[in-house]
């Protein structure tokens, strides 16, 4: 079932069920009134015969004669007198108004009762005198008032169809034009393809819920567009970064096929192959890491209890032993008295990937070997800081150093894939924490990282 009809079928159920209500009450109402209005006339019949007959002692045929004679008769009226044996002992008719025994009997316990009997409504009253007691009985047919009543409620009845059929027509053709603008984005984001992704939805001037609908599908669309742009760099950067060393690899055995050569020839060919088939490893291994960080498995992933102090540690043990010329230094500040402060909950080894990338760039980039890591516990976060005094990294190239395979021109000399920085950034986000750069010229250059103690899941 569609919104649309949905929305027509509740909009209408919701006014037909006011409506109704409304219609019900109205008449129920007047059913009210024009049948107590009526009750208490014929009470008053009751109590007119009854004091005539039972305690003036006026004669039968004098009653009967001043009940033809006035003008205010009931349809189809008529006065029965009963006495404490349920005998009928006066009539204004000939014919008695038969009733049954057991009706009498409720009235004379009730003192006074309105009711309903066949076509007719029935006053009774119960009249106490010296002589014992007697049930009065008057009854009348209400034509005027039943006619009114049909009359209302067939009115009531096709009114009712009436305004539910226009409310149905109208509801439908509001919910249209209410849902005019959702159809609008369905086919804006139907004509969005792969080749297109540049389009965007139109957002209204008005800060409605459609409005910031729109302004959010276009920023899904903003971080698609980034992503397939990712892809595409990614692609093309492996392929690059793939295709040197193969190519690498094939011209060399091609050139040791073409003559009989030295053994010494053979034996250097073969070394620089394997150079490049441990550069084509190393590559597949980074690029391994890279994809297997994922945010979805990271209420899996981050179990671990680490002390922020050890890894660091680690970390400066491992980047001095890969270049003798590697020098890192260690700065832990005010260490809290509460061991508990050291520990943060994460994954320890990519977090020891992540730290032991950027002390290795800062190393490698800086102009004398050194680098330093300083660390600052608070209460719900850790900041790690790690700076060297390299070159300042160009204002251009700070947007893109953390995209994978991406190299400053200043760069491109020293040995690398570009892949580090990016797997940095991804395992910071893991964990829930932010990455942040700052370069400029004479200044030391300064990677920050802040780590909460307790990473949340993502929404």
């Amino acid at each position: 079932m569609t919104i649309r009809r949905r929305l027509t079928i509740r909009f209408t159920g919701l006014v037909s069920a006011i409506l109704a209500l409304t219609f019900a009450s109205v008449y129920g109402f007047c059913w009210y009134y024009i049948s107590s209005d009526f009750y208490h006339r014929l009470d008053r019949k009751a109590h007119t015969y009854g004091e005539l007959y039972l305690r003036q002692r006026v004669e039968p045929s004098l009653i009967r004669q001043l009940s033809r004679l006035r003008k205010d008769q009931l349809p189809s009226q008529k006065v029965t007198i009963y006495d404490a044996n349920n005998v009928p002992v006066f009539s204004t008719n000939d014919a008695v108004l038969g009733m049954p025994p057991r009706e009498l009997d409720a009235i004379g316990k009730r003192d006074r009762r309105d009711f309903r009997w066949q076509h007719l409504y029935v006053s009774g009253i119960r009249y106490s005198v010296p002589s014992g007691n007697y049930i009065v009985l008057a009854s009348a047919e209400n034509v005027y008032g039943d006619v009114f009543l049909r009359t209302l409620l067939w009115a009531f009845s096709a009114l009712f169809l009436l305004i539910v059929g226009i409310v149905a027509f109208a509801g439908r053709l509001y919910a249209g034009d209410a849902l005019e603008p959702m159809q609008r984005i369905e086919q804006q984001l139907s004509a969005i393809f792969p080749g297109t992704l540049h389009e965007r939805l139109r957002v209204g001037g008005e800060n409605d819920e459609l409005s910031r609908l729109s302004a959010t599908i276009n920023r899904l669309l903003d971080r698609i567009e980034e992503s397939f742009r990712l892809q595409r760099m990614f692609v093309a950067n492996v392929s690059h970064e793939l295709k040197n060393p193969l190519t690498q690899i094939n011209s060399q055995l091609e050139v040791s096929l073409l003559n009989r050569r030295e053994p010494e020839v053979y034996q250097q060919t073969i070394r620089s192959v394997l150079e490049d088939v441990h550069d084509l490893s190393a590559l597949t291994r980074e690029l391994l890491q890279l994809s297997q960080v994922n945010e979805a498995d990271a209420a899996v992933m981050l179990r671990d209890s680490i002390r922020v102090d050890e890894i660091i540690w680690d970390v400066r043990q491992e980047v001095s032993a890969i270049n003798p010329r590697y020098e890192v230094q260690v700065d832990l500040g005010e260490l809290p008295e509460d061991f508990d402060q050291l520990t943060i909950t994460g994954n320890l080894a990519l977090l020891r990937t992540a730290l032991k990338n950027l002390t290795e760039n800062a190393c490698k980039f800086s102009t004398d070997g050194r680098a330093l890591i300083a660390v600052e516990f608070r209460k719900e976060t850790v900041y790690i800081r790690v700076e060297n005094d390299g070159a300042a990294i160009p204002a251009t190239d700070l947007p893109y150093i953390f995209e994978p395979f991406y190299r400053a021109r200043q760069t491109a000399d020293v040995r690398g894939y570009g892949v580090g920085l990016s797997l940095v950034q991804q395992i910071v986000r893991l964990h829930r924490g932010r990455l942040t750069v700052r370069s400029a010229e004479g200044e030391s250059n300064v990677f920050r990282v802040e780590l909460p103690r307790q990473p949340v899941a993502a929404a």
